[in-house]
């Protein structure tokens, strides 16, 4: 089973489909895929498209890059 993950910025309309879906891989001790050792879970920012944020780090919001690049430069007090 896998989850699919779609992006929408909250600071405008922009949407964008997850790189991939959420998921699991095992990751062995040995480097194969059986064995002793543990599952790695995708996060949602692991699936981000290029240039998203998928969770502002004060707010939890999700941001498109042109969004993201605006508060930026708002916090760097350039805008």
């Amino acid at each position: 089973m896998s989850v699919t993950v779609n992006f929408a910025c909250g600071g405008c309309d922009a949407t964008a489909p997850g790189t991939r879906p959420l998921g699991r891989s095992f990751v062995s001790i040995t480097g194969k895929g059986h064995g002793f050792g543990s599952y790695r879970y995708l996060t949602a920012q692991d699936v981000a498209p290029d240039g998203w944020t998928a969770f502002d780090p004060y707010t939890g919001c999700c941001y498109c890059p042109k969004c993201w690049a605006e508060i930026d430069a708002a916090e760097q007090g350039e805008g």
